[in-house]
């Protein structure tokens, strides 16, 4: 069982706290949704977790390490990550592309082993990207990357997945069908941690859900739990109807504030 915990996590930027004294304890088979308006502080949060960004204050631990005492391998090994909006700069194969998920796994010397490419075939076919193994990247549109990106995050198996907006981009189908697999990768036993926009699909696949206002965690809880009305009213300023949270027909409506007027 893999264990994540983030311990009074600050991060400033220009004099400002970005993310402000959060404290998380996450495990595996959680899938954690994490939910708050833009400039909520949620990127910064999960490349804190990933061992990207150095806190200004507090700790964040892999099953007891301060993940800044690991190496560079020993983080790749122990997470995988997709950041926000990826981009694919060099005119590399969508094979080639995902086969760099597997960097930490690769020998020192000689090709790919039969087993890893194996791995990389599935992951292609899983997110209808088999058929493009061998285009550019480059040429991809903004959806296949993404689940180009996503096939990389996931071939190596990372017992821990943290996902900045993993549905980005997608049409529906795909992105039912992204965040189906999410689930099930945590159903599986694994800890899937994504920051995502679409509180209906975090209602209905999420195990779990942090909510960031400004910062600060204001919420941390079971789907049932967080999914709710008063919540989200905090976190969005949006009048919200949630239904059925935590389960595969929960549906999450909302409207704009009402803005006041004096006069």
């Amino acid at each position: 069982m893999s264990r994540l915990e983030a311990n009074g996590l600050t991060l400033r930027r220009g004099g400002r706290a970005i993310v402000q004294d959060v404290s998380l304890r996450m495990q595996s088979g959680m899938f954690l949704g994490l939910i708050g308006a833009n400039g909520a502080g949620k990127s910064s949060l999960l490349a804190m977790l990933a061992g990207l960004l150095r806190p200004d204050a507090g700790q964040v631990a892999i099953d007891g390490q301060d993940v800044a005492g690991l190496s560079l391998r020993q983080r790749a090994l122990a997470r995988g990550y997709l950041p926000q909006n990826p981009r694919a700069e060099w005119p590399v194969s969508v094979e080639r592309l995902v086969v760099l998920g597997l960097t930490p796994q690769l020998p020192a010397f000689g090709g790919l082993p039969a087993g890893l490419q194996q791995q990389v075939a599935r992951v292609l076919d899983q997110f209808d990207m088999a058929g493009r193994a061998q285009q550019s990247v480059t040429t991809l549109s903004g959806g296949e990357l993404a689940r180009t990106m996503l096939a990389r995050a996931l071939v190596g198996d990372p017992p821990i997945l943290l996902a900045d907006e993993p549905l980005a981009g997608l049409d529906p189908h795909h992105a039912i069908d992204g965040i189906g697999r999410l689930r099930a990768f945590a159903d599986q036993g694994r800890l899937v941690i994504a920051a995502l926009h679409e509180l209906t699909m975090v209602a209905r696949h999420a195990t779990h859900v942090a909510v960031l206002d400004q910062g600060r965690l204001i919420a941390f809880g079971t789907t049932q739990d967080v999914m709710k009305a008063d919540i989200l009213r905090q976190a969005f300023q949006v009048d919200a109807c949630v239904t059925g949270a935590g389960t595969p027909t929960a549906m999450v409506d909302f409207v704009a504030l009402a803005r006041r007027t004096d006069g």
